[in-house]
This record gives structure tokens, C-alpha cells and sequence, in this order.
């Protein structure tokens, strides 16, 4: 799996889901499991360890990543990456 950092803020993730507040707005009609999962494409997570994560399939989290190309127009992950710096929803690391 992914750092130990990441791995945390899994954790933290699966022990609040369902308590915490819904991620930013996005743009471009995406439902808030479709940010959550661009901003998890962000921190740069595998499908099998964003599917983990959320308590979800690979093959639902690859239709949500579908879902929210085909929304934006984007074409692959380095894209989003992009498009979720753009919009704000990821800030650059500090250092």
C-alpha cells in the first residue's frame, strides 16, 4: 500500500465516513463521491487502494473515475491531477 501517511488518512476516512462534512464543491456537476475520488487520484492512490478507502470495488471505483472524465472532458489521472489543483480542491505540498 501507499505511504503511511496515506495509509492514515485512509484510516481516518473510513472511521468517519458518514460523520464528516462533504468534500468541496466541484465544478462540472460531479457528485460528491466523484470529488472524493479525484482528490484521492490527487494524493495519488491506486484504484485497488481508493476502492479500499472507500469501502468500494475496483470496477465502482474505475465507473466513478469514468464518470468524472467524462464529465470534465479529461482524458487521464495526470489530467485530473491538474484539473484538481485548478479548481482548488489540492493544494500543493508545503517545502
Amino acid at each position: 500500500m501507499g505511504s503511511p501517511s496515506i495509509q492514515r488518512w485512509l484510516e481516518r476516512l473510513a472511521e468517519t465516513e458518514g460523520r464528516r462534512a462533504a468534500p468541496p464543491e466541484a465544478p462540472d456537476g460531479l457528485t460528491v463521491r466523484e470529488t472524493e475520488v479525484l482528490l484521492l487520484i490527487a494524493e495519488r492512490l491506486s484504484n485497488q487502494e481508493i476502492g479500499r478507502g472507500l469501502h468500494v470495488s475496483v470496477a465502482t471505483v474505475k465507473t466513478h473515475i469514468n464518470n468524472l472524465f467524462a464529465k470534465t472532458g479529461l482524458k487521464d489521472r495526470a489530467q485530473a491531477v491538474r484539473y484538481a489543483y485548478g479548481q482548488g480542491l489540492v493544494r500543493p505540498p508545503a517545502g
